[in-house]
């Protein structure tokens, strides 16, 4: 069975890891640095009890609570340029859920001339759901409105589900392949 890599476990991470899980996913790698606050709990798959705690602990025990045969390999780290390859060695695929468009940009080049493939989100903002597609480029699926950006409008819960729900049926379909 494939592993399946999630860099950033937020609002776009989480969800797919928890829809993956739902799926019966059996392997995944799960990668973030940050800790779980009250502001993600809108949109974010953790619970008020889990505030100040490691994301990667917090969902590793909620993805294990949905199907406890999982396999979750956690790291508690910040994905730095060139390190990307390395970190998903053993991957199939790669989700990237990372807020910062520097993060996005350095996980696509650094992976984009591997045989992995890459699904990522690209304008999640604002509550305008209906100009959400999937643009293929290369090994790069790239879920959004690829206009909205997260400084300029709110992020709207339902539309981080409905980019996070393409986003996990992107990863099912190419788990087949």
């Amino acid at each position: 069975m494939m592993k399946i890599g999630i860099a950033g476990i937020g609002g776009i991470g989480s969800n797919v890891a928890r829809l993956l899980a739902q799926a019966r996913v059996k392997k995944l790698r799960i990668v973030d640095f940050d800790y779980v606050e009250e502001s993600n709990l809108d949109r974010q798959f953790y619970k008020v009890s889990q505030i100040g705690c490691r994301k990667t602990i917090c969902l590793e025990k909620n993805l294990k609570e949905i199907f406890p045969e999982i396999k979750i390999d956690k790291l508690d780290m910040k994905i730095m340029p060139g390190q990307a390859e390395t970190v998903f060695s053993d991957c199939g695929i790669v989700v990237e859920g990372f807020d910062s468009s520097f993060l996005k940009k350095m996980i696509i080049e650094d992976l984009c001339r591997t045989d992995k493939i890459i699904v990522s989100a690209s304008g999640i903002a604002g509550s305008d759901i209906d100009g959400v597609s999937v643009k293929r480029i290369g090994n790069c699926n790239i879920v959004g409105d690829f206009v909205s950006d997260q400084s300029d409008s709110i992020l709207f819960p339902p539309k981080v589900a409905v980019v996070s729900a393409m986003m996990a049926a992107l990863v099912l379909k190419n788990m087949k392949r």
